[in-house]
Formats: C-alpha cells, sequence, structure tokens
C-alpha cells in the first residue's frame, strides 16, 4: 500500500516541488507585455547578448549555431580559454542586467501560491525568482518555499569558506566577508553536480523534496533525455516516493501533448498526470497555497473543494492583499489548529 501523506485534519504537510527552466521566464516576459530586456532561449541566446562577431572572429561559422552544442566543444577540448571566458563573462553580465517590472509577473503568482513546506528548484540563470521572493517578504515573510539553483544564478552569491549563501552584493553571516558570485553551469553534455559544493546543496535540497513530495509541477523544462545526470539525479528519488502512487505531475508546457508525455512518462505513475499550457489554468495557480490540500481531500477524502483561481491584478500590492487572508488561516492553523476551510476567496475583496 502507498503511504499517506502527513496530514492533519485537511491540512497536508507534504512538499509541492515546482521546476523551472526556461520556458518560464519566456512566458513570464511574454505575459508582462516584453518590456525590458529580451530574455533568450537557448537558440537565440548568440545573438541576444552579442556573442556572434566574438565566435565569428575566432574562426568559427555561426550559420545554424547550437549554442549548447557550440559551448560543449569548446569547453571540451581546452582549446579555446580566451573565446570560453568572453562567453561567460558576457552571460553573466547580460542575465545579471534583467529585472522585474513593477506589475505583478507569473514570478510573483508562483511565489505566493506556495507555503514553506514546497520548494522551486530551477534551472535558469535569470534573477527573476529572487527578485519576485525578495519583493514577496512583506506578506508572506516566513511562509515563503525554498528556493533552489540547480545551475547556480547571476543573484546568488555564496561563501566557499563557511558554506553559506544569499544574494549577491550581501556579506557573509558569519566571517562578514562579501559573498563572492555563484558559478554559472553551463550547458555540456555531462554536467558534473558534485563537485561544486553550492550547486550540490541546490540538489540536495531538490532532491529531499521530491523524495516526499505529493505534486510535482514541471514549467517551461523539457527534461531533455540528454541531460543523463538532471533526470538520473531527479529520478531515482522520485520513483522511491512511498507516496508515489497518490502524488500526481502537472506539466506547463506548449509542446504537443504526446512530446510532453514521452518526456516525462518515466515520472508518471499510471494515469496521475496533467498538462496544461498556461499557468493560470494550472492546479498550483488555480489552488494557491493549497495545492496539496485541495488535492488530497478530493483524492482522498473524496470531497473536491471548489477551484480558488488567482484574479489577474496591475499592481502588486493588490495580488498581496488578495493572498494574505490564506496566510492568515495558515496562522490560525499554527495557533489553534484550526483546518483549513477549503472555501473560495472572493475575487476582488481579498475574503
Amino acid at each position: 500500500m502507498p503511504a499517506i501523506p502527513p496530514m492533519d485534519g485537511n491540512v497536508n504537510h507534504a512538499p509541492h516541488v515546482v521546476i523551472l527552466g526556461a520556458g518560464a521566464s519566456i512566458a513570464a516576459y511574454l505575459d508582462w507585455g516584453s518590456e525590458g530586456d529580451e530574455l533568450p532561449s537557448m537558440q537565440g541566446l548568440i545573438d541576444t547578448i552579442g556573442l556572434r562577431e566574438d565566435i565569428e572572429n575566432a574562426g568559427f561559422e555561426v550559420v545554424n549555431l547550437n549554442f549548447e552544442a557550440f559551448y560543449d566543444e569548446l569547453a571540451s577540448s581546452g582549446e579555446y580559454p580566451d573565446l570560453l571566458s568572453k562567453i561567460e563573462s558576457k552571460v553573466y553580465d547580460y542575465f545579471s542586467s534583467l529585472s522585474l517590472p513593477e506589475k505583478p509577473t507569473i514570478y510573483d503568482y508562483l511565489v505566493l501560491s506556495l507555503r514553506e513546506k514546497d520548494i522551486i528548484a530551477t534551472f535558469n540563470w535569470d534573477p527573476f525568482l529572487l527578485q519576485a521572493y525578495m519583493r514577496n517578504e512583506g506578506v508572506a515573510k516566513g511562509r515563503r518555499p525554498q528556493l533552489a539553483f540547480l545551475h547556480g544564478n547571476v543573484s546568488i552569491g555564496i561563501c566557499e569558506k563557511d558554506k553559506v549563501s544569499g544574494v549577491k552584493g550581501e556579506v557573509c553571516s558569519q566571517c562578514k566577508q562579501p559573498l563572492s558570485p555563484s558559478r554559472l553551469l553551463y550547458p555540456v553534455k555531462h554536467k558534473d553536480y558534485n563537485s561544486d559544493p553550492f550547486i550540490r546543496g541546490e540538489w540536495d535540497a531538490l532532491r529531499t523534496n521530491l523524495n516526499y513530495g505529493y505534486f510535482l509541477t514541471v514549467f517551461g523544462y523539457s527534461a531533455p533525455k540528454t541531460d543523463i545526470e538532471a533526470r538520473t539525479l531527479m529520478l531515482e528519488v522520485w520513483e522511491d516516493n512511498k507516496s508515489l502512487e497518490l502524488a500526481e505531475v502537472e506539466v506547463i508546457d506548449i509542446r504537443p501533448k504526446e512530446d510532453v508525455e514521452d518526456s516525462w512518462n518515466e515520472f508518471i505513475f499510471s494515469h496521475h498526470y496533467m498538462i496544461v499550457e498556461d499557468i493560470f489554468s494550472s492546479y498550483l495557480f488555480t489552488h494557491p497555497r493549497r495545492s496539496c490540500d485541495a488535492f488530497s481531500s478530493a483524492t482522498l477524502m473524496c470531497s473536491p473543494w471548489h477551484d480558488n483561481p488567482y484574479p489577474r491584478f496591475e499592481e502588486l500590492s493588490e495580488l498581496q492583499e488578495w493572498v494574505r487572508p490564506l496566510i492568515e488561516e495558515e496562522q490560525r492553523y499554527d495557533k489553534k489548529k484550526e483546518r483549513f476551510s477549503g472555501e473560495p476567496l472572493q475575487p476582488n475583496t481579498g475574503g
């Protein structure tokens, strides 16, 4: 028999695990109206950040050049250290310059849709997730999800001596020295997730949560079967999840359904999955902060909750006020063990 997730009344304490790929940031950029610098995919990276001339001057043909394969070849050969260094510098500088607009973005909705028991793990270098995390601290302080940066991140700083990480530009909480930029893990065929202590720690956090997770949402990440290391690290703990036969996999992806199923079939138990093209139609965004609770109530207790979908807001403060009653309900549960209501919030007033 599968293990029942840790429950207290109708409150589910198992993690909701969210994995983000480049498609998540591109979707967020398009959703907020494409304001600001363009967010490149790997296919468009060379021209977006101005690498074409550097690569051509080094004697390489750029027509139909695949950045991931090209970088892998450079890194493996060890013959072009100057070009490799220039590429890495331009990538870091470009992604460091990106910032969220003032309006609420998918990343703000995402951070506020999860509780402290949950985790968002991202393969992305851009600073959007951490920026959203920080600017929503006021309404959800102590009640925001864990974050894991699986390929490093331009907004993260580390102290290798004290094994401390934080926001780039801050100082180490132990030695009080400035945090150094975290290493970015670049696209090579055989990625090393163990040699860098920071990246290894981020993977450990994801794997721990996957091992106990009740709901897995994947947004904009195709889990390429060529990325054997990443797939293996995730799959081996997910398959060992004692609640796997009860858990749900949700994939947010615009690719054809058959392609998505092929990418994720190893992670799916039986028919326990859903595929949506728009994150605002996802279970995560139609049951914000209550996804695991609502899902377990529907599937284990035969008592489905009404959807509580996010309204779309023009101001970030409006989104934060809408979420506030859910956070206050969590506080009452912590103090008095009051069950969650399972009732939807009013669309405009937040209560």
